[in-house]
């Protein structure tokens, strides 16, 4: 899975790294997490967009917004089929820029866990493959409407398999072009997902969570 990652790139490096042709809000974060507002890069007919989506999806069709609480991840096995994320995955792709995420493993001799921090060994931009939704509704008697997203997940690597057994797909930015693209085919994409290369990532640090605090 993917519970927490951080975007501390400089802003120009995300604008030049993801082709974006709009001025966006940007602060550098350290602890981004769950149901808050996360930097996404969508394919708009003027080219490379880049906006806020709320990371828990919320499908356009659900009763109840809080189901997003539920789903922050997807499968890359299992997103072109299951109902709550199928459709986004075909007409609604998304990416995430970030610098790199945290997992959570036991210390050795006690059962404390400690999170480590994983980024790209060259440190150069990248984005988790994800999918978005819009959702409007009543909540709490009021009109909404909702932008939300999801992160996808795969089998770990060789990197990262002996710290867990999922990890985030991670997409260089010319790949994530692909993944953005409106006329690709679901084979193309479900490929998109597959690449398990060992070389895409390599690096890992401790990190006390208390010390960096959430935006």
């Amino acid at each position: 899975m993917c519970g927490r990652y951080m975007l501390y790139y400089e802003k120009d490096v995300i604008i030049d790294a993801f082709n974006l042709e709009n001025e966006f809000d940007y602060d550098k974060r350290f602890n981004i997490a769950p149901s808050q507002q996360v930097l996404s890069v969508i394919k708009a007919s003027s080219g490379n967009r880049a906006g806020y989506m709320k990371w828990g999806l919320v499908p356009s069709w659900a009763k109840d917004p809080k189901i997003g609480n539920k789903l922050m991840n997807a499968r890359s096995e299992t997103v072109s089929e299951k109902p709550s994320f199928k459709n986004s995955f075909l007409q609604k792709r998304c990416l995430i820029p970030a610098s790199g995420f945290y997992e959570w493993v036991v210390n050795e001799g006690n059962s404390k866990k400690q999170p480590l921090q994983f980024t790209l060994k060259d440190k150069k931009p990248f984005a988790f493959a994800g999918i978005w939704s819009r959702w409007t509704g009543e909540v709490n008697g009021q009109q909404e409407e909702r932008i939300t997203c999801s992160i996808i997940t795969k089998a770990s690597n060789s990197s990262m398999e002996k710290y867990h057994h999922r990890m985030p797909v991670m997409l260089e930015p010319k790949v994530g072009e692909k993944w953005l693209d409106r006329s690709a085919g679901k084979e193309k994409l479900l490929s998109l997902l597959q690449d398990n290369s060992p070389e895409l990532f390599a690096e890992q640090v401790t990190l006390d969570l208390n010390v960096r605090k959430i935006n």
